[in-house]
């Protein structure tokens, strides 16, 4: 399969993202995958999937994931989740572990708003609301620096080793949003989450880009609209929004010059594409 590709400092992105039909991400730096709606080879390796909601699109690929991770006797993963689907996930895997006749290993992680996930020293997430058709939530992954006290700023190495020789604490934790991901939503999860705005990176779906299907039929199926993220340019302080998720009615082409079209440049500037790396822009 040709994956898209996207990187950021240092952190590289991989994998598929088209409306209704498949979205599944994964991040190799981080050990993690976010959403599943379908499978390719490797991707059951990375132990923690953060699933955004129970769409097929988004999520038909996790039993699969959970069975041949199981199969091949690697660590249970960790699947974080929306609370309110718990009861269901439960029933639902046991059910395939039933007619597969062997036992599936895995840590179920039902997610408060905010509640914050440690991936390592320095990297960790939260889940923030977002607004779709469904229970979901999007995903914000956090950076902990730790850099000197302002008041430290000006010291020589020496002067802060001393410093540092008597005890004195002088750094901190510094803690910023790097990525966001919001899987199937509408524009409320942008105006309402201040960390999903200011993060260093955001990918957003765009579903619809046109006004034959309109703000109001984006709406109706919770999902974004160009017109929308139009409407709201001067809310986005990201360096990079990242636009995913548009309907496969849509070719390459035509989403590059509606984007140019509608979006001041301001923000135009900004925007990169979640396509396959093959794509070609006369698509």
């Amino acid at each position: 399969m040709d994956l898209a590709e996207f990187e950021y400092s240092g952190i590289k992105i991989q994998g598929y993202s088209e409306g209704g039909v498949r979205t599944s991400i994964i991040w190799p730096n981080l050990d993690l995958a976010i959403d599943m709606g379908n499978t390719y080879p490797g991707q059951t390796r990375y132990k923690n999937l953060l699933l955004t909601h129970s769409h097929l699109d988004h999520f038909s690929g996790v039993p699969y994931y959970i069975s041949q991770r199981s199969l091949q006797r690697l660590e249970p993963p960790n699947i974080y989740f929306p609370k309110e689907i718990h009861k269901d996930l439960v029933e639902l895997f046991k059910i395939y572990s039933r007619l597969e006749d062997f036992e599936y290993k895995l840590n179920l992680i039902p997610l408060e708003f905010g509640e914050t996930i440690v991936l390592n020293k320095q990297y960790s997430f939260a889940a923030h609301q977002t607004f779709h058709r469904v229970p979901s939530q999007g995903y914000t992954i956090y950076e902990t620096k730790i850099k000197l006290k302002p008041e430290y700023n000006n010291l020589n190495q020496a002067e802060i080793l001393l410093l540092k020789e008597k005890g004195l604490e002088i750094s901190q934790s510094i803690i910023q949003p790097v990525f966001s991901f919001s899987g199937d939503t509408k524009i409320e999860y942008i105006l309402e989450h201040e960390d999903v705005r200011k993060s260093k990176v955001l990918f957003l779906e765009c579903t619809y880009i046109d006004s034959k299907k309109d703000v109001e039929h984006a709406r109706l199926w919770g999902h974004t609209h160009l017109f929308e993220i139009a409407e709201h340019a001067d809310r986005f302080e990201n360096e990079k929004l990242v636009l995913l998720h548009f309907s496969p009615r849509y070719s390459y082409k035509f989403i590059r010059d509606q984007i140019q079209k509608f979006l001041p440049k301001h923000l135009s500037e900004r925007i990169e594409f979640f396509f396959p790396k093959k794509a070609s822009i006369k698509k």
